[in-house]
């Protein structure tokens, strides 16, 4: 705990404790039943965060149900990867929190757009869902690159720039 210093009417420092709302710290382990809440909890918030735009874009591209359901399962199974990788720190990737992996609704409405582009260009369903899984692996690479050399845009994009607060 921080303490802060303040001046009374007399002139004497006295030491105010702040206090937190935090119950548990980084390494303190909660009961079993609150654990377990909590695991639950954390699952249900992943579950629609990964699922939904998985079902926001196989709905709007009319999709088949069995593809669907395989489009769901690759995104449960990739968030699960992520997560693995990102919860465990292996040298510079990974973070060593727990930090579910999901993602960005940002992505629905261009796959959406590039599905239907494909689609009334006259493409099947194989061939849509290549085209889109093939964009989204050279935009991941393209990320993970851009992500390495990110930090030597901070002498160009000062806080003053990039600091909306």
């Amino acid at each position: 705990m921080s303490v802060n210093t303040a001046e009374s009417e007399n002139a004497q420092p006295v030491a105010h404790k702040q206090t937190s709302e935090l119950i548990y710290r980084l390494e303190d382990r909660p009961p079993l039943p609150q654990t377990l809440f909590a695991a639950f909890q954390h699952l249900l918030a992943m579950f629609v965060a990964v699922i939904t735009p998985a079902l926001l874009i196989c709905q709007a591209l009319g999709l088949p149900a069995q593809d669907t359901q395989h489009i769901i399962s690759m995104s449960l199974f990739a968030s699960g990867v992520a997560s693995i990788i990102q919860i465990k720190a292996w040298g510079p990737v990974g973070s060593g929190l727990l930090s579910i992996q999901g993602t960005s609704f940002n992505f629905v409405a261009p796959l959406i757009m590039g599905g239907t582009a494909l689609k009334t260009g006259g493409a099947d369903v194989p061939t849509m869902m290549a085209a889109l899984f093939g964009t989204l692996m050279l935009a991941s690479c393209t990320e993970m690159v851009l992500s390495r050399v990110l930090h030597l845009a901070r002498r160009i994009i000062t806080p003053l720039v990039s600091v909306w607060w």
